[in-house]
């Protein structure tokens, strides 16, 4: 069965007789879906109409699913700032968990008042869509309220906008504009919550709704044509603080195609077409629609020169989602002069010369049948399969058995592959000097659909988990060496991202970390993660060792890791205890995961 036909009945569950169809919850995003236990007491509170507006109408979501690649873009008065957008305001946040906390940032008063000194002089809407364009993206995000407040378009309910800048143009209508030009999907980032407007302030939610939200909602969907996406952050609140049925009904009323995103409630409720793991890459979910959110390089909007993720990083993030069933919007922000960094311009181009020459592999596809691994991922499409090879590798990798029959095979980026199956697994052995530096892509041309195939596990749980790990050093108590491993399993949940790493004592001058296992266990493949996923590697050199006996015993050397670094071994080792050691490396050190398979 279908993705596409798969979620559709997902959304008739969710909207006919859904009570009576509940399951318990289910962990393995592969069987039909249910909807969450929360979900399911809120919405039998709802009348039939609520209930179906909250969800967009059949094959409206079809042309995202196809898309897989978006770009986001974060951009207003505090992009002139060196600071985080909203989060870097040192004032009030209404209604929220920090509230009263916030003791550095940029003063209120300099910040509320930047939008005064906004000129902008040097951006193009037609420059930044045909930027999203050449990078391969099919959609464009673009923020027309942050936390903030402030507003990046002409709105007739607050004179914090656009409008009251010396720039003074319809930033937004321009960059619709552009996106009709160059068809790309336009959405629109919104946030709910506003730490600027007095009624929000106040705690008045339902007068700030009414006066504000509605009003600011309906200007953006019937102001500027047909609008593809509406992607909220309500930061988590519930869904009756918006009156988010009403919401919803005036949208779907508004812009029937349209699709959004869960944050119009409490994500976890699952509520919206698509769910949005933050600066993560969701796990294996191909029962309901989802989208990492993460940026290039820096913050969501700019905050000083950052730079771009490195190239393979980039590839291996987009393939990572589309092999998992999902969608990827990229973000990246241009500075307070509207202009786009030459170093995330050069690599989203460079993302983009990728895409003409594979995106074959990633539009139209869906996540499977292998479940992405260390090695890499799979997506496919009618009767072929598309394996990326990211890991590091020495040319041979064996995957489970493929229940079809392989009438081809062909290596997509140069060279040439064995490929050979058996009953229990299918191997490739290529030589080394064929294996592409980013991705190793190969197609498999099968006897039958892929969509016949149930998701194939390629490694099981880590082994890593519950481990022991111990290091040279430990430069605090937040940063242990028992912060790179999971004490039990983690469940997926939205926003995920690993905020405890591992880091050496600034005297210690030859740093090394190492897991110990409960007993000796057989390792193919291994997962090393330093700092967050995008992260430029401050390795220099590197070796990884296991215990044999009573002495240690190479099993790999390199010269960077990075945030996305994955090994498959020549040859499994079996061992209780494995090492990382650093060799060389320049600045502060952070190792945040290091897993076992």
């Amino acid at each position: 069965m279908s993705y596409k036909h798969l979620f559709t009945i997902s959304l008739l569950v969710a909207s006919t007789s859904f009570a009576a169809r509940y399951h318990a919850p289910h962990t393995d995003g592969i069987e039909p879906y249910y909807q969450p236990e929360e979900t399911v007491r809120y919405m039998s509170g709802l009348s039939e109409e609520e209930r179906a507006t909250l969800f967009a109408k059949e094959g409206a979501i079809d042309w995202w699913l196809d898309a897989r690649f978006g770009i986001f873009v974060h951009w207003g008065p505090s992009s002139m700032l060196k600071c985080s957008m909203s989060w870097g305001r040192m004032g009030p946040r209404p209604q929220h968990g920090t509230d009263g906390t916030v003791k550095k940032g940029i003063p209120q008063e300099i910040y509320d008042n930047q939008y005064k000194l906004l000129e902008a002089a040097e951006f193009d809407a037609d420059e930044w869509i045909k930027l999203v364009k050449d990078s391969g993206a099919k959609y464009f995000l673009f923020t027309t309220k942050h936390h903030d407040g402030f507003s990046t378009y002409d709105s007739a309910v607050t004179d914090y906008d656009i409008m009251n800048t010396p720039f003074g143009r319809d930033m937004t209508r321009e960059i619709v504009e552009a996106c009709n030009k160059y068809d790309i999907k336009i959405g629109f980032y919104y946030s709910q919550p506003d730490w600027n407007h007095p009624l929000y302030a106040a705690g008045e939610n339902e007068q700030y709704c009414e006066a504000f939200l509605f009003p600011q909602i309906r200007e953006l969907l019937t102001n500027y044509g047909k609008i593809d996406i509406m992607w909220f952050d309500g930061l988590g609140r519930n869904p009756d603080t918006w009156q988010s049925p009403k919401l919803m009904q005036m949208i779907r009323e508004l812009q029937p195609d349209i699709i959004t995103n869960h944050r119009f409630a409490h994500p976890p409720a699952h509520m919206g077409d698509f769910d949005g793991p933050e600066r993560s890459i969701g796990r294996f979910q191909t029962n309901r629609p989802w989208e990492t959110c993460t940026v290039i390089g820096g913050g969501w909007a700019w905050m000083g020169d950052a730079p771009a993720m490195p190239l393979p990083q980039a590839i291996s993030l987009l393939v990572r989602c589309a092999g998992g069933g999902g969608n990827l919007a990229l973000g990246v922000g241009p500075n307070g002069d509207g202009k786009f960094l030459p170093d995330h311009k050069k690599r989203l181009l460079q993302m983009g010369d990728w895409l003409k020459q594979y995106g074959e592999t990633i539009y139209g596809t869906q996540g499977g049948p292998y479940i992405p691994g260390p090695w890499g991922a799979a997506t496919y499409k009618d009767d072929t399969v598309y394996l990326h090879i990211l890991a590091n590798w020495s040319g041979k990798l064996t995957l489970p058995a493929l229940p079809a029959k392989m009438l081809s095979t062909t290596v997509l980026s140069g060279g040439t592959a064995q490929v050979q199956q058996t009953d229990d697994a299918l191997t490739i052995s290529m030589d080394p000097k064929d294996i592409n530096p980013v991705n190793t892509v190969i197609a498999l041309k099968l006897d039958q659909s892929a969509a016949n195939i149930t998701p194939i596990p390629t490694i099981s749980l880590p082994l890593s988990i519950g481990a022991t790990a111990t290091a040279s050093s430990e430069k605090s108590a937040k940063h242990t060496a028992n912060s790179i491993v999971a004490g039990d399993l983690k469940e997926f949940s939205e926003g995920i991202m690993v905020k405890s790493s591992w880091s050496p004592a600034p005297k210690d001058k030859a740093p090394w970390i190492q897991v110990e296992l409960a007993e000796p266990k057989s390792v193919s493949q291994i997962q090393i993660r330093e700092g967050k996923f995008g992260a430029a590697s401050r390795v220099k050199a590197f070796a990884l060792e296991a215990k044999v006996g009573d002495a240690w015993q190479t099993i790999y050397t390199g010269k960077q890791i990075g945030g996305d670094f994955g090994l498959v071994l020549s040859e499994p080792v079996t061992s209780g205890t494995f090492r990382l050691r650093i060799i060389k490396w320049q600045g502060g050190l952070n190792i945040n995961e290091l897993e076992l398979f």
